[in-house]
């Protein structure tokens, strides 16, 4: 048995420039229910190199009482911030490029959340993925991010919640300068494992997805491996590359306190354990094993890594 377990991932952390406006959408038109309104612990923010005087006001919300593929609204108070991926685009490198949420309908969601000032990166299609077969849009809004709508239709999923956005952040995507490389951090590094891999290009120059230019659509082909932390399939992500065209690279712009997509926070238990099992395989520590309190969890032991394409990843534990 192993001395460590990796839980799931509980929480994507969005650092927001207006936390009223972040809740108003995930909640107040979502359908969202909020776990609770809290302050960031001091040491958190000591963990991320802040000044003493930066304070942070959070509110952690979920999909339908979920309790993995939360969202953590956070904004921060009395300092400078950047944007994660400014102005950015599907095929720009560095962090996290987008989150992926279901919903009931897309085509009735998208007249929606234009009149809410999100903007398509093109009008809802019906696209094949690997294994899949879905309705898809993705949409930038508020502090650049982008999130993609999907409603699947093969493999068929129902889904039942009477809400907007009847589930949990199932899926989320890093654009990568070099697949094979962050497909072997991830899984030979950080032991995930491999769910699917899929390519997908267009036959001829037309409409996609991605927005990308028409005449290119033919001419870049997307490669992606979807993954799991936890070896589970009910929240994962997935590593894109956009073989054919160079996007800008954002890596370092995927720090605290900059706005976006911020970082992914994972339950684990044994985590003095697991950190030793990433350092033997040559994963490099952002911060050692600090106890703090993250709420609703009380006391925790937390830390954290950089992935080679800039996306953090805080490891916590529960302290019983």
């Amino acid at each position: 048995m192993s001395a460590f377990q990796v839980v799931n991932i509980r929480e994507v952390i969005y650092s927001t420039g207006d936390l009223k406006r972040a809740e108003n959408f995930f909640v107040g038109y979502g359908g969202w229910n909020i776990v609770g309104r809290y302050k960031t612990d001091a040491k958190a923010l000591q963990s991320w190199i802040l000044a003493e005087d930066v304070s942070c006001d959070e509110i952690l919300i979920q999909s339908d009482h979920y309790q993995h593929g939360q969202l953590r609204l956070v904004q921060f108070n009395n300092v400078q911030q950047d944007y994660i991926r400014s102005s950015q685009q599907p095929w720009d490198t560095g962090g996290i490029m987008d989150i992926n949420l279901r919903v009931h309908e897309v085509s009735e969601n998208f007249e929606t959340l234009r009149q809410m000032g999100w903007h398509g990166l093109s009008d809802p299609m019906l696209q094949e993925m690997g294994p899949f077969k879905l309705y898809d849009i993705l949409m930038r809004g508020y502090d650049d991010v982008i999130i993609a709508f999907t409603h699947r239709l093969q493999p068929p999923m129902e889904l039942t919640a009477p809400i907007n956005f009847p589930t949990h952040v199932y899926k989320t995507s890093l654009t990568v300068q070099n697949l094979a490389a962050s497909k072997a951090f991830y899984v030979d590094q950080l032991a995930c494992k491999v769910l699917t891999e899929y390519s997908v290009i267009k036959d001829k120059p037309q409409e996609n997805m991605f927005g990308l230019p028409l005449n290119l659509a033919d001419k870049v082909r997307c490669n992606a491996v979807i993954l799991s932390i936890h070896g589970g399939t009910d929240v994962d992500f997935q590593i894109v590359e956009f073989e054919g065209i160079t996007g800008k690279d954002f890596s370092r712009k995927a720090i605290p306190p900059n706005k976006g997509f911020l970082m992914y926070r994972v339950e684990v238990t044994g985590i003095e354990a697991h950190k030793e099992f990433v350092v033997a395989n040559g994963v490099k520590l952002n911060t050692d094993i600090v106890e703090m309190i993250v709420e609703p969890y009380g006391k925790v032991n937390l830390y954290s890594i950089v992935s080679p394409g800039g996306a953090w990843f805080e490891f916590f534990e529960i302290i019983k």
